[in-house]
């Protein structure tokens, strides 16, 4: 395919990504109707989403940051920019937090105003940064160097700056460097490569410029001259960088990827490099913001290299950046569900990047210092079961469960009659204890075939999330054969919950066992390996909460049928699909279900998809 071709097609691709925020491509919605909470996209660009950088890439340098990113699992995220000092407000009206620009259509020249021209973070304190950082048992920190409005944070040559634009004269990039090095804490910075809603050559602009998707030679030049320089700054200026942090690739073609990691590796040649630079490139994958998933994931494992997926929340609401809505909140109601993500994330072979929006001042609020110091009180106890931790040994695990040779990590966070039950692991357990138990207190507990229950008197419970501790006979617990078994009446199940995802840009609702923003993209792919013991001919019945404008399909090794969610939006509802699908042989099978389209913007993000059943003709 040569280079124009591809490019028609990434720009049809991003215009479709861009069609979610918009009431529809012709006509955009009013300040009044867009949903401003909503800072994210859909799309990305290409056919593949991770996976297409060359294992060459893996250098000697780059393996030893991926196992200590392997090993740190905790980093903090922090989204700071002219966008601060809106606060979330545009001219007396609701806005969105780093996306405000966009969500409310500010021109250039009153963003350049009322929002960099007097942005000022005075109150910058490297060291209290590097402080919340360590106090949370956080080891490397993200800093957002360019969002997309295309202020740089640093001393840029390009003049949209923080140093040259606002007069500011100081490089916090640079007070924030030297205080990590001093200190030993990993630094990254977060980049946006693609959109610059700044830059007419750049992605994103239409109230400005006219067109969201630039002509390719607008683009390619603000790529070169802006978005690959400032790359190079960054990693020339800086010192040693942990990673660079890419996000929101719409138009950027393989070559300009490509491009990008060499800029990346010419002055670093140990930052690791994200998934979001787009078309595949990148060292290690990334999920979907807030992502989840039902499954533990060895998918980007080398066979001689672990390479953790990662995912990233907030501890702000109504977006990343600072808003006086969303950053100031009282947050302790959920110190526990923070504690546990991280559980969850490590669990299921992730490492976990959580968001601070500091005040347009450079203050991070006590509020949300509180909520990732609850964190790290949590991990100077329970951290044995967290750094450095493998993922758990069953790949459906019913609560989150991290594992290192010869032990299992139970991560317990609502316990009932002191009692927990786990099934699955084969191993011989010799002894159960609570983590933080200094004194290793035996625990009582019973083992048969691939039952353990484990009794945990009051005594030992913790406040939030309880470790319980199983030491096993083996280096590596032996599990029981975990594919899905065909029913005995030859039905086969195939839920949500036993699924695994082929990308990340997917999540997953442990609640209710459902997806979340399932269907947005064609890539999105779910995965189920089964046993099938009776080939033959079914029916197929869905789960979801969708209507009939989102239609996918439902695919075995030599079969494929196309279903309809012909439901109400909102409403789970199981329905009996027109068609039948086929499976030829008995054995073990592969079912995989795609969209066809991505589901309708009528959604906005409410669509649920509990899984399908195949019940056999009679």
């Amino acid at each position: 395919m040569n280079r124009n071709s591809m490019f028609s097609k990434w720009k049809l691709v991003a215009i479709g990504a861009f069609c979610f925020f918009q009431s529809s491509c012709q006509n955009r919605p009013s300040k009044e109707t867009e949903d401003a909470t909503i800072d994210y996209v859909t799309e990305t660009v290409g056919d593949v989403d991770f996976g297409k950088t060359n294992m060459s890439a893996y250098t000697p340098e780059i393996r030893e940051n991926m196992k200590e990113l392997y090993d740190d699992k905790f980093g903090l995220f922090v989204h700071f920019g002219p966008y601060a000092q809106l606060a979330g407000e545009w001219q007396g009206k609701k806005g969105a937090a780093e996306w405000i620009m966009r969500r409310s259509f500010i021109p250039v020249s009153e963003y350049e105003k009322e929002a960099a021209g007097k942005f000022k973070p005075e109150k910058f304190n490297a060291k209290e940064w590097v402080d919340i950082a360590e106090n949370a048992g956080m080891k490397f920190i993200v800093l957002t160097a360019k969002h997309h409005d295309g202020f740089a944070m640093y001393k840029s040559k390009n003049p949209y700056n923080l140093f040259d634009f606002t007069g500011f004269n100081r490089d916090i990039l640079k007070e924030l460097a030297e205080e990590c090095k001093e200190r030993g804490m990993k630094l990254g910075f977060y980049y946006s490569q693609d959109q610059d809603w700044h830059e007419k050559g750049g992605a994103g602009n239409d109230w400005d410029f006219g067109t969201v998707i630039k002509p390719e030679d607008e683009f390619d030049a603000y790529f070169k001259e802006k978005a690959v320089m400032q790359i190079k700054e960054l990693t020339t200026n800086y010192g040693d960088i942990f990673m660079v942090w890419f996000d929101t690739p719409f138009q950027i073609t393989d070559e300009q990827s490509q491009m990008m990691m060499d800029a990346v590796k010419e002055n670093q040649p140990g930052a690791l490099v994200n998934a979001r630079l787009g078309n595949g490139y990148g060292h290690f994958d990334v999920s979907i913001d807030n992502g989840t998933t039902p499954s533990v994931s060895k998918a980007t494992w080398l066979t001689d290299l672990k390479v953790p997926w990662q995912t990233h929340e907030s501890v702000t609401k109504d977006g990343w950046g600072y808003t006086t809505r969303g950053a100031e909140l009282d947050r302790s109601g959920d110190y526990s569900d923070f504690i546990y993500s991280l559980c969850r994330i490590v669990g299921n072979g992730g490492v976990y990047l959580l968001n601070v929006g500091p005040r347009p001042d450079g203050t991070i609020p006590e509020s949300q210092v509180n909520s990732i110091n609850a964190i790290g009180e949590w991990l100077k106890v329970n951290g044995e079961a967290i750094y450095g931790a493998d993922p758990s040994p069953l790949k459906f695990p019913p609560f989150a469960i991290t594992s290192k040779p010869g032990k299992v990590y139970l991560h317990i966070q609502n316990l009932k009659e002191n009692q927990v039950e786990l099934k699955g692991i084969l191993s011989k357990v010799n002894k159960a204890y609570v983590l933080a138990d200094t004194s290793k207190q035996p625990l009582t507990f019973s083992q048969e075939n691939e039952k353990i229950s484990v009794t945990i008197p009051e005594e030992l419970q913790q406040p939030r999330v309880t470790v319980i501790v199983l030491e096993i006979e083996d280096n590596e617990a032996k599990i029981v054969d975990e594919t899905i078994q065909q029913e005995a009446d030859g039905t086969i199940k195939l839920p949500v919950s036993k699924c695994e995802f082929s990308i990340r840009r997917i999540s997953y609702d442990y609640d209710e066992q459902v997806t979340h923003r399932w269907g947005e993209n064609t890539k999105q792919g779910l995965l189920w390996t089964v046993n099938v013991k009776k080939p033959g001919t079914y029916k197929v019945i869905s789960e979801d909460s969708g209507n009939d404008g989102f239609v996918y399909y439902l695919s075995t090794s030599n079969d494929t049928i196309t279903l309809n969610s012909k439901g109400v939006i909102g409403k789970l509802t199981k329905k009996q699909q027109t068609g039948t699908i086929k499976i030829e042989e008995a054995g073990v099978h592969k079912f995989t279900v795609y969209p066809k389209v991505p589901a309708s913007k009528a959604t906005k993000g409410s669509y649920k998809f509990k899984g399908l059943e195949l019940v056999p003709v009679e």
